[in-house]
């Protein structure tokens, strides 16, 4: 299950590795521009898919690259890219969680979900 949501993250290090060379800056330049800075073996890990990024490595990765997180994130899904329930599999998987926990987590990561309106 694994290799799949990996293709997610090929995908990514393409685009972070394509914004990276416009700026014409080194992986070992990038690394230091985050927070804890990285090696330069961690940013080519990160742009050949073989490292997932934290979210907030995210944020500081776009910022280093001059450009919004949204733009790095892959536009299109590529192809094998997990499902909602190859999501639930790995979760379920990992984290040793019941049925209503994982649908209750996997409807919350759901960007198409619709969300509950909070009152102001």
């Amino acid at each position: 299950m694994a290799k799949r949501i990996e293709v997610f993250y090929e995908a990514l290090g393409t685009n972070i590795q394509a914004a990276r060379n416009r700026l014409k800056m080194t992986q070992a330049q990038l690394g230091l521009a985050l927070v804890p800075p990285s090696t330069r073996a961690s940013i080519a890990n990160i742009e050949n898919g073989k490292q997932r990024v934290l979210v907030h490595t995210m944020v500081q990765l776009a910022r280093a690259l001059e450009t919004k997180v949204e733009k790095l994130i892959p536009s299109e899904v590529p192809a094998g890219h997990p499902t909602l329930s190859d999501v639930e599999d790995e979760l379920k998987r990992k984290l040793n969680l019941a049925a209503p926990q994982l649908r209750k987590l996997a409807f919350a990561a759901d960007p198409a979900a619709p969300k509950k309106r909070t009152k102001a």
